[in-house]
Formats: C-alpha cells, structure tokens, sequence
C-alpha cells in the first residue's frame, strides 16, 4: 500500500503544482510602489496589490507583504530627495559637513585645506604632502 500512495501523491503533486505557480506568479508581481495583501488575486490583481502608505515606499516589483519605512532626513541632515513611493528618501549634510559611508549614514566636518579628514577630525598634512580641497586625504607633493 506504501508504493500505491507514493504514487498517488506524485500525481497530486504533478497535477496541483502547475496551478499554485500559476497562482503564485500573478500574485507575487505586484508592481512597485504596491505591496501584496496575501490574498489571492484571482481575476483581479488590482485587489492583491496595494499602494504603499504615506511614509513608505517599495523600490521593487515582486511578493514584498509590507512597504519599508522611509528615512527621515534630520539633525545634521537635510533632504536631498523627498521619499515617493516607489523610491526612498535622500539625505545630504547640512552645510560644513560632508557625507560618508553608504548612502550617506553619517556626516563628517569639512576640514580646510592643507588638512584631511580622520576619525578624529580635522588633522593638518605632514611635511612633503598636501590637500587642496575641502575633503580627500593629503597626497604627497609633485614636481
């Protein structure tokens, strides 16, 4: 009896399988800017997807169940492109500051020139370099 049920439930499974892919690939595209309820879409997929509430975006197409909150540019940054909900929002520093790390996650003091950027502060060059510009490292002299 073990081999006959073994059979059985490879054909369900044969059978039942094309159906859920189908299913599963109308419903895990919603676009971006939406995300999927968990609902079945069936016939009409505008009911499956949902837009993205005020504050929240999603920045791709697919099965994403919840939108991510977007940042809030504040303190030491300012806005440099207003969320939407298809796209995060941007931040850029405020003035005598400059961005650093991935999408700017912190702000650094601009150092003068002839001085460079640690994570210390500002330090002045050492003999035989020098650095012209605001931000950048000290770079030894040239001919």
């Amino acid at each position: 009896m073990g081999n006959s049920y073994n059979k059985l439930e490879a054909i369900l499974t044969l059978a039942i399988l094309p159906w859920v892919t189908l299913i599963q690939g109308s419903c895990s595209s919603c676009p971006a800017g939406t995300y999927w309820n968990g609902t079945e879409c069936g016939k009409n997929k505008n009911q499956a997807c949902i837009p993205c509430p005020p504050n929240s975006f999603s920045s791709t197409a697919g099965d994403q169940r919840t939108c991510d909150i977007c940042r809030r540019c504040q303190g030491i940054f300012r806005t440099k492109r207003e969320c939407t909900p298809t796209s995060n929002a941007e931040c850029e520093c405020i003035s005598g500051l400059h961005c650093s790390g991935v999408g700017c996650e912190s702000c650094q003091p601009d150092c003068k020139q002839g001085q460079e950027s640690t994570r210390k502060g500002c330090r002045d060059c050492s003999f035989g370099t020098f650095n012209d510009q605001k931000q950048g490292s000290c770079r030894r002299w040239t001919k």
